[in-house]
């Protein structure tokens, strides 16, 4: 059986060419993200018409995430190439702009000054490097090393337990935003969510566009108000490269199980992204513990896992994409899964969309269906009933093309385009036809038919069980 979780891939200089982007959406890639905290608006639409002319020619739907750098704060570059930095050395981090050396660089986030206080710890380069904070005036704080090493031009900078005064959309993102707007990117990623106001904030600036939005959490405040972003967001990933920064390691994986048991229990998609075979950028199989990683987030009950590094600058992306690819198709042979359909809430009364995917699950199995059609324009209807976790594959049928493209992400579903004239009706013809001619379904075949009398989201209200002649 074809792998139920989704495949999110990095796309990078590894992979920002039509043949290895070919190679990694047949070996398994279902959503590519564009990181635009690196990359020009030129680059990014190179590879935003790259994805789609990849997606025709292999008949394959690709949706396009575009993730936002957000508040992100960096040091600047060194005049003389990176330093190294010992523990109780002091070290000074200024606003102004200067080259680095051994003793000092700059920061382009103005605020710095203003944010820290004496004793608060400064992280950088993922945490591998600390810094305690001793003093500072307007334009500098001096710090001490605590853990040192290599200091590299442009590395992040994270200041765990302190409150950041930059809004989660920057300017720059602002910027970015208007880019993807314009080139209908399928899903936008907001970093550094830190409140549900955040959330409502890019919404509006969305606006009619309607593109859903993803909540990186990786922020303390984040897990403190992770009920009301979940509540107003579209997609939740949990991105624990900064997280694991400004909590610490340890606490990563009890977060990660939290927030994927709220996201499945409010029936919305959940990313687990970050380090998931990190080492096959410089290798070509995973540790042990890697692959446990990606299958215990499977277990989990994790829609989509994500590739960074692997498959935007490693040497192994395509490797990286079959291997994590296959880790998910043992996971899901093994039925370890934490979450189950009978664990979804049943919230009385239930809408008409969440009441009849629920039926459409269990008489799919009673009657021993070999898929589950569902007739959708807006998608929703399509992520509910991949939340109820079915056996057999889920096959949606819309006639909006930027929907198909979001369905992509959903768990366990396959998006398919068809034409306005295909609806349902009495006579099932031209939906067998369909259904055969992409060899979705053969002659015997049970089926479950779910749609609705509405094209508004939530309007489905109907269910047929049928027979393939």
């Amino acid at each position: 059986m074809q792998k139920r979780a989704k495949i999110i891939c990095t796309i990078g200089p590894a992979s920002n060419n039509e043949e290895m982007l070919t190679k990694l959406a047949l070996g398994g890639m279902d959503v590519a993200r564009l990181n635009f905290s690196h990359g020009t608006h030129e680059q990014h639409l190179e590879n935003i018409e790259l994805i789609r002319r990849v997606s025709a020619k292999i008949n394959k739907h690709i949706a396009i995430l575009m993730d936002l750098q957000g508040p992100k704060i960096r040091i600047g570059h060194f005049a003389d190439g990176p330093v190294t930095v010992k523990p109780g050395e002091v070290f000074t981090i200024t606003t102004d702009d200067v080259p680095g050396n051994q003793y000092l660089v700059n920061t382009s986030y103005k605020n710095l000054p203003n944010d820290v206080q004496p004793d608060d710890n400064i992280l950088i380069n993922d945490g591998l490097i600390q810094l305690k904070v001793d003093k500072k005036t307007d334009k500098e704080v001096f710090c001490t090393v605590v853990i040192g090493g290599i200091l590299y031009d442009r590395k992040g900078i994270n200041l765990p337990g302190v409150k950041v005064s930059e809004p989660s959309l920057t300017e720059k993102d602002r910027r970015d935003l208007a880019f993807g707007l314009k080139h209908c990117v399928d899903y936008i990623a907001l970093s550094f969510v830190r409140e549900a106001k955040d959330i409502r904030s890019i919404k509006e600036y969305i606006g009619d566009h309607k593109i859903p939005v993803v909540a990186k959490i990786e922020k303390p405040e984040a897990i403190e108000n992770i009920d009301e972003i979940i509540m107003e967001t579209d997609v939740v990933m949990v991105a624990r490269g900064d997280l694991g920064v400004e909590i610490s390691a340890k606490k990563v994986p009890v977060v990660q199980k939290m927030i994927i048991e709220k996201c499945q229990l409010a029936g919305i998609p959940v990313i687990t992204a970050t380090q998931m075979l990190d080492s096959m950028m410089a290798n070509p199989v995973p540790t042990r513990a890697e692959a446990s990683d990606v299958a215990n987030a499977i277990f989990d009950g994790s829609d989509a896992v994500m590739l960074s590094g692997e498959t935007a600058f490693g040497k192994y992306p395509l490797e990286s994409v079959e291997m994590m690819s296959s880790i998910i198709n043992e996971a899901e042979k093994g039925g370890y899964f934490r979450f189950k359909a009978e664990d979804f809430p049943k919230q009385k009364p239930m809408s008409s969309s969440r009441s009849i995917c629920h039926i459409a699950n269990l008489s799919a199995d009673d009657i021993g269906a070999k898929i589950i059609v569902v007739f959708t324009e807006s998608g929703f209807t399509a992520k509910i009933m991949s939340k109820y976790r079915p056996k057999v594959p889920v096959i949606a049928l819309t006639s909006n093309e930027r929907t198909m493209r979001r369905i992509a992400l959903y768990w366990g579903t396959v998006p398919s385009l068809i034409s306005k004239k295909l609806e349902l009706k009495d006579d099932l013809t031209d939906l067998e036809k369909y259904l055969k001619e992409n060899k979705l379904a053969k002659a015997g075949d049970k089926i479950v038919i779910i749609a609705g009398s509405s094209t508004e989201e939530g309007g489905t209200n109907m269910m047929r069980l049928h027979r393939i002649l």
